[in-house]
């Protein structure tokens, strides 16, 4: 029971509901109805018990980031699926051509009844295809690219060629359809599964080292068969099944480690919709623990000097306890008994420079073992002539000054180049691959190598040049050609602190990798990775996907420089989305002092969402080739920037702006609204975040040599070792 004028406001949020999702069951002004009409009906107690406001939108979105994934012309489709039919009738039309080209009813004579045609396909990369089944009251809408064909046909259809016209289209009944479409809507909506009852709860703690199995159920609203695989990290175990009904399913697992948070993953399917979920649970504290060991695991630049390894030992029930130290390669080892809680040193000995060590450490209390690798490598050599450490072979560099905009330090340049010595006589993996800041003896240049094909020579190489000068060249040399030489890029060095994100897009899985020593790697979700990029691969999305970078506190930052390289697939298409820390694009006006660099249907703005903006594409910029934008802000001005192609465009100065990074949805992200709606179509490489805002010469800069490679360095004749 509600009063009259609740329920008056009620019914006029729903009309103009109702408005605003006939236009775009997606928008910004549905989204904002839905969460008024929710809350309003949570604070008049009209939600079930349970149920809040936000859990009821949260559920709204999640089906709708399932289910609205394309807009194509007003009607909600399904990414890339395959739709199927038994007595039914149908109509396709689109670009291209049917077989048979022409089909008209035949009738066996006198009885007139009619002869269905054993075949009939249809192939096109444009085209609609509807479907309804007469039995099942089910069907299915294709759109796009889409292959088909139907079994007993009899209907009608035709072929026409007429010069710039070529079409086909179908109209009829079968017993069988099928379509394999780009996008595709089916009827009644498919329900995806739903995750459910897991054992260990999700976040347990002290769960049993004894535990063999983990226990999960799953079901379907539509009671869909379903397919499911479940996997650990750490590894302990998994399993998976197919054509499962709803019910509780169990996987074996064995080996836990005592106090180690365990995580796995449960991925469902019935078909049409997939579902994964992600869950933590810790084991019970029974074994000894080894902990804050010295040097830390996986440190790559340790001091040859260095004199021990050090490690701090607890037992959980205070019991004493035995542990022995192994090395390899051999530089030292250790052993006790009856030790108490507290820190152990292992002396050690004879470092070399740039080796990897492993350490073995094996506790026991007497009763539960405990047993743990750690690695580091030693810093590598920086001063040096590498003609006598082994390198055979070098190259001269140049710069050209008149690329460089202004005196820089500590600057990466990329070198792009396919060298034929290279092919011959560096590693296959270009593990040798050296860059020096001077011939002879001379002090080493952290890079990071992109890409090398040994077998064509093919090298995307970021070097970092300590000193890059604008009125004289600047030059270094490349070494190779040392076989047994260990890995030497530095990835982690070659990029200075103030950038907190260097993605190069550069992937063949899920996730894409940060290059900067903050290892902030980003999460892919329907991108496709390996397209042709600007450097090497980048990655595509065609307006259903974003890239994840989570939410780090080094983001976060009052100065900063967003840049990003972009090419749109479609110069005049409704669409928009881009690079933003926080709430994302589109909704950025309604949510105060975030910060946002957006790519329109033809522009191209930095936004700071407090009102400030600044847009910077004009008739000579063409989105459909590569172009580089960057934004800036200076908090001690006030100034949002927009740079194109290493070009000022635009400014905005507002004193006192600050940026919130306070809101909920704090993550910063590479695609469109929320990651879906309305996002970006197209390719993007190289995107960077810096904690300062850059210098006018350090981005132009940077676009001549991304640009322009091959002009901005020389590559001299090679010089064997003397």
């Amino acid at each position: 029971m509600i009063s009259y004028e609740s329920g008056t406001y009620l019914k006029e949020l729903f009309s103009a509901l109702a408005l605003a999702n006939a236009h775009d069951p997606c928008s910004a002004e549905t989204q904002f109805l839905q969460q008024q009409i929710l809350t309003y009906a949570e604070q008049q107690g009209l939600l079930p018990a349970g149920m809040s406001a936000d859990r009821f939108l949260a559920q709204l979105k999640k089906q709708g980031q399932g289910f609205a994934t394309k807009s194509i012309g007003g009607n909600l489709v399904y990414p890339l699926g395959i739709g199927r039919e038994m007595f039914c009738n149908f109509v396709a039309t689109g670009e291209g051509a049917a077989f048979p080209i022409i089909i008209l009813p035949r009738f066996i004579p006198f009885i007139m009844t009619p002869i269905p045609r054993l075949f009939v396909g249809w192939k096109t990369s444009i085209g609609i295809t509807s479907v309804g089944g007469l039995v099942s009251g089910t069907g299915f809408y294709a759109v796009g690219e889409q292959q088909g064909f139907a079994l007993g046909f009899w209907g009608i259809g035709f072929s026409i060629f007429l010069p710039p016209i070529k079409a086909y289209g179908m109209f009829g009944y079968a017993l069988y359809a099928k379509a394999s479409a780009e996008y595709m809507e089916f009827y009644p909506p498919n329900h995806p599964p739903e995750i459910a009852a897991m054992y260990p709860l999700d976040g347990a703690t002290y769960v049993p080292l004894s535990t063999s199995e983990l226990r999960f159920s799953i079901s379907d609203y539509d009671s869909d068969l379903m397919s499911y695989s479940v996997t650990t990290y750490p590894d302990v175990g998994g399993g998976n099944g197919n054509m499962k009904p709803d019910g509780t399913y169990t996987v074996p697992v064995s080996g836990l480690k005592s106090s180690t948070e365990y995580t796995w993953y449960v991925t469902v399917s019935d078909g049409m919709d997939t579902v994964e979920e992600e869950f933590t649970f810790t084991t019970e504290a029974v074994a000894p623990v080894v902990s804050d060991v010295i040097p830390v695991d996986g440190n790559r630049y340790v001091p040859v000097s260095q004199g021990f390894l050090r490690f701090h030992l607890r037992d959980p029930q205070n019991d004493l306890m035995s542990y022995t130290v192994e090395t390899s390669p051999f530089i030292g080892s250790g052993s006790g008994s009856g030790v108490h809680e507290g820190d152990i040193s292992v002396p050690i000995s004879g470092l070399e420079a740039m080796t990897k060590y492993r350490w073995y450490v094996n506790v026991t209390d007497g009763v539960n073992p405990t047993s743990e690798v750690f690695w580091f490598q030693t810093e590598p050599l920086m001063v040096f002539d590498p003609f006598t450490e082994g390198w055979e072979y070098r190259k001269m560099i140049t710069v050209d000054h008149s690329m460089v905009a202004g005196d820089l330090e500590n600057f990466p340049v990329v070198l792009e180049l396919t060298d034929s010595d290279l092919r011959d006589k560096a590693q296959d993996d270009g593990d040798d691959i050296l860059f020096m800041d001077g011939a002879g003896v001379a002090t080493r240049l952290y890079h990071e190598l992109e890409d090398f094909d040994g077998s064509t020579g093919q090298l995307i190489a970021w070097v970092n040049i300590s000193s890059l000068n604008s009125t004289v060249d600047s030059s270094l040399y490349m070494y190779y050609g040392h076989m047994d030489s260990c890995e030497q890029q530095y990835p982690e060095k070659t990029w200075d602190a103030q950038y907190k994100g260097v993605w190069h897009m550069h992937t063949a899985s899920g996730s894409i990798t940060d290059s900067t020593v903050n290892h902030h790697n980003g999460i892919v979700s329907s991108i496709s990775c390996q397209a042709a990029g600007r450097i090497g691969y980048g990655v595509e999305d065609d307006g259903t996907g974003y890239v994840d970078f989570g939410d780090q506190i080094e983001y976060e930052t009052q100065d900063i420089t967003y840049e990003i390289w972009s090419i749109h697939d479609y110069e005049a298409q409704e669409l928009d989305g881009g690079l933003a820390k926080g709430r994302v694009f589109g909704d950025y006006t309604t949510y105060s002092s975030q910060i946002a660099w957006h790519l329109g249907e033809s522009s191209y703005s930095v936004i700071l969402t407090d009102g400030t903006s600044c847009s910077g594409v004009d008739e000579s910029t063409d989105l459909t080739n590569w172009n580089y934008f960057v934004g800036t802000h200076d908090s001690v001005t006030g100034t949002t920037s927009l740079f194109i192609n290493g070009d000022f465009k635009d400014s905005q100065t507002k004193p006192g702006t600050t940026i919130d990074y306070t809101q909920t949805q704090n993550n910063f992200k590479l695609g469109g609204r929320d990651g879906g709606i309305y996002s970006f179509d197209g390719r993007v490489d190289e995107v960077r975040i810096s904690n300062i805002g850059r210098s006018s010469e350090w981005i132009r800069t940077c676009y001549q040599n991304q640009n322009f490679p091959s002009d901005f360095i020389s590559v001299g004749f090679e010089e064997p070792h003397p």
